[in-house]
């Protein structure tokens, strides 16, 4: 692996923090494009003793496996075992349900890892990082100070400074239109109106429903306005009703490991049967990324209390 200059330097010190740790936390941060997970990959070959990758949510894990870290997975996952289900309110409605609970696996393979590497360290709170850090194990973690913290909390590793930050931005990320406009912009340089390739930068008034439409994602910056778009995008498209239609985009809430089902992962609907018996709706879904394995989901989506909730989730090749 052909490294810079500054890379090197980055991987000397790490090395160093492993052969006489004054602290558990390494904190490797760095912008889009400097290469911080690269580098993890390759300094986990070094490692002599077994590495454990970790992220936040089963999206990013799975990023991390495309990227060579066959064994990654969320935190959750990794350290805590269930335990079994006790009575709490839902926050949405002021019922109480039956919702799982766990506890801390100490049988983890965490407890025996020479180093764990947590990718997007940001998405981690103090209660999480906290029982993370109770097996004693250190633990290399990777952070982007140019990301927006979480909503809700999250930052117990990006609260103290890095221990090294990449700064150099390489060739190939630095030609990414986005990854330049970020720069630009986290740097306080005005961006032009203008077509920079896979970018575009408009002027408010020049945003309409058929550039909306033409997108695959829209990004708001509240959750109403997430609903109000929402609804107006289903409208242009001529779904009618609440419930989802064939061509309808869902997205995945909740991991789902034996089925490959990833929190955060984006599926669209192929077809769409209400239930004749019982209520509730049959749906096909096949995903949108084209990095998901080939396949299928069969779900059935039930209605009660005016909530959506999902029952029979199946993975199909």
């Amino acid at each position: 692996m052909s490294v810079s200059p500054e890379q090197e330097r980055a991987l000397g010190a790490v090395r160093q923090w492993l052969l006489k740790p004054r602290q558990q936390v390494f904190r490797l941060f760095g912008y889009a494009g400097t290469g911080k997970t690269t580098l993890a990959r390759y300094l986990a070959e070094q490692v002599d003793g077994s590495v454990q990758f970790a992220a936040f949510t089963g999206k990013a894990a799975q990023v991390l496996r495309t990227k060579g870290a066959p064994n990654a997975r969320t935190i959750h996952s990794l350290i805590y075992r269930p335990r079994g289900e006790e009575e709490q309110e839902d926050e949405a409605t002021g019922k109480m349900t039956m919702a799982p609970t766990f506890a801390i696996n100490r049988q983890s393979p965490i407890s025996k890892a020479a180093l764990v590497i947590i990718d997007e360290c940001s998405m981690v709170d103090e209660a999480l990082g906290r029982d993370l850090l109770s097996f004693g194990t250190p633990v290399l973690v990777l952070g982007d100070p140019g990301q927006l913290p979480p909503i809700g909390g999250g930052g117990f590793f990006t609260e103290a400074e890095p221990d090294f930050l990449l700064e150099e931005i390489h060739r190939q990320a630095a030609d990414n239109p986005i990854i330049r406009i970020a720069r630009d912009v986290r740097e306080g340089r005005d961006i032009a109106f203008g077509d920079y390739g896979a970018v575009k930068v408009i002027a408010r008034a020049q945003v309409t429903s058929d550039l909306v439409l033409e997108a695959d994602q829209v990004l708001v910056g509240t959750n109403r306005s997430r609903k109000r778009y929402n609804g107006r995008l289903r409208e242009l498209k001529g779904f009618a009703g609440p419930l989802p239609q064939a061509g309808d985009k869902m997205v995945c809430l909740r991991n789902d490991p034996a089925k490959d089902l990833l929190n955060g992962s984006l599926w669209k609907v192929m077809t769409a049967a209400r239930e004749t018996v019982k209520p509730g709706i049959n749906l096909l879904l096949s995903p949108e990324e084209e990095d998901f394995r080939s396949g299928v989901a069969k779900i059935k989506l039930l209605k009660k209390r005016g909530l959506s909730f999902t029952e029979k989730i199946g993975f199909y090749k």
